[in-house]
């Protein structure tokens, strides 16, 4: 495994294995994320909607979408994949000379449905880019770092480009559409009305009778289906988008608590550090520290 770790602003890492079933939940960052599968298989739960995984697909994640990844591994079967995490400011100040990069992943973030996963070779241009510079990096000296970086990304994302223009013309051979089945129709339900209700106070129950289902069918159908709680996903939504409002809003933490959902400043808090790592002030400083 390479690993490329640059703050919160980069992170590449090459050959990531997995031997071991880990449990992941529901999870969203602000980073763009592009993953790409060398070996494995697993689901992907997005937004309703569930996509098989194998090898050779390409997943791209926008930020603060929400998400979760299920993978069936063994010793004999690991899952393998290149990750890449990065904050699309560090590009910031070169978009005026790469307009028409910019204006297809601004394009790209304003999308409303999930981007489908891409089936995409190992020999790509895209996949051997990132295994060329992981493999170059250790050998960069400090002051090419921070250009090389930019460079590299610059090439990666006009990569994704030619990729999602091909893709547009040859759909039903680059883009695994037949892939994509919607959940059980009671999970989507209850993840379409977490996301109209997170920023209230509720029950179980709640959500229970409006669908008019007992709290335990409710339970155990979005346990099969997403292999979490309900309450695990509620949470996830809250913090989601607390992230958002403290990284696009001046409001005080404990007003982003209750725009969220969470009457209970310390209970925000605490859930809020359990879930990313740090408070929501050391999150909002860390965001403002980038820009």
């Amino acid at each position: 495994m390479k690993s490329i770790f640059l703050g919160e602003q980069f992170n590449l890492v090459c050959r990531r294995t997995s031997n071991t079933t880990s449990r992941e939940v529901f999870h969203a960052h602000s980073q763009l994320e592009i993953t790409y599968i060398h070996e494995g298989y697993g689901q992907l739960i997005t937004e309703g909607q569930v996509f098989s995984l194998e090898p050779g697909m390409l997943m791209i994640f926008r930020p603060f979408q929400l998400h979760h990844i299920q993978i069936q591994v063994s010793r004999q079967q690991p899952f393998i994949r290149n990750v890449l995490m990065v904050e699309l400011d560090l590009l910031k100040a070169h978009w005026p000379q790469f307009i028409v990069t910019h204006d297809f992943i601004q394009d790209l973030l304003e999308e409303q449905s999930p981007i489908q996963p891409i089936r995409l070779a190992a020999t790509s241009p895209l996949v051997e880019r990132m295994e060329q510079y992981a493999d170059s990096y250790p050998g960069l000296l400090p002051h090419e770092v921070e250009e090389d970086t930019r460079l590299f990304l610059l090439d990666l994302l006009v990569q994704l480009r030619y990729l999602w223009r091909e893709g547009q013309q040859h759909r039903s051979q680059d883009v695994l559409s037949s892939s994509a089945n919607v959940l059980h129709p009671h999970a989507e339900a209850i993840m379409q009305w977490i996301e109209q209700h997170y920023h209230e106070p509720f029950r179980l129950g709640d959500i229970a009778d409006t669908l008019h289902l007992s709290p335990y069918h409710l339970s155990h159908v979005f346990k099969k289906a997403t292999g979490t709680t309900i309450v695990a996903y509620a949470q996830a939504t809250r913090i989601r988008h607390a992230c958002v409002l403290l990284t696009r809003s001046s409001l005080t933490v404990p007003e982003i608590g209750h725009r969220v959902g969470m009457t209970s400043p310390s209970y925000f808090c605490k859930l809020f550090r359990s879930t990313t790592g740090s408070t929501p002030h050391q999150y909002r400083l860390k965001v403002q520290g980038r820009k």
